[in-house]
C-alpha cells in the first residue's frame, strides 16, 4: 500500500491553474446532511435511524501571508472572493516530486486509480488574515462547494 505525505497534496485554483503559494495545509472536507427516519417499527425505539439528503463539501487553505510567490496569493484569492463568482477547484496530488516549487507554482497531477483527484466548483467563503506580533503573518481560506464533487482519474 502506498503512503502519500500531506505535503503531496495540494488545493489547486483554475484561475491559473496552480497551488496556493506557501501553503502550509490544506483540508477537504464531505459532510452528509441527514434526516431522521426513526419509527416504531425499526430498531426497537432505542436506536435513532438516519437517512442522507444531500451532501455538501469544503476545502481550507492556510498560509503564509506573502506578495509574490509561485502560484495563486492573497490579494489574487481576495479579488477571487469580491468577484463572487464560482471557480475550478482541485484537490489531488501535486504533479513534481521537486522539493521547491516550480516556476509559475505547482499544478496537479494527472490522477492514476491508485491516487484519483477531487474537482468541483467552490466560492470563497472566508479570507482571514493573521498578524501576530514577532511571527510570521498567515491567512486562511475557506472553500464552500457549487454542486458536486467528483472523483476523477485525470485533470
Amino acid at each position: 500500500m502506498s503512503k502519500i505525505k500531506g505535503g503531496d497534496l495540494m488545493l489547486f485554483l483554475n484561475t491559473t491553474g496552480k497551488s496556493i503559494a506557501y501553503a502550509t495545509s490544506h483540508t477537504l472536507e464531505i459532510t452528509g446532511e441527514t434526516t431522521d427516519t426513526s419509527n416504531k417499527d425499526e430498531g426497537g425505539g432505542d436506536w435513532a435511524s438516519q437517512e442522507v439528503n444531500l451532501l455538501s463539501w469544503s476545502a481550507t487553505s492556510e498560509n503564509l501571508y506573502s506578495l509574490d510567490g509561485e502560484g495563486n496569493n492573497f490579494a489574487d484569492l481576495f479579488d477571487l472572493m469580491i468577484a463572487k463568482t464560482p471557480i475550478k477547484a482541485v484537490f489531488g496530488k501535486k504533479s513534481s516530486n521537486a522539493t521547491d516549487v516550480p516556476d509559475g507554482g505547482w499544478e496537479a497531477s494527472n490522477a492514476s486509480t491508485s491516487t484519483p483527484i477531487y474537482e468541483g466548483n467552490v466560492v470563497i467563503t472566508s479570507l482571514s488574515l493573521n498578524a501576530p506580533n514577532g511571527e510570521y503573518s498567515t491567512y486562511t481560506a475557506q472553500f464552500q462547494g457549487v454542486g458536486a464533487l467528483v472523483k476523477k482519474t485525470t485533470v
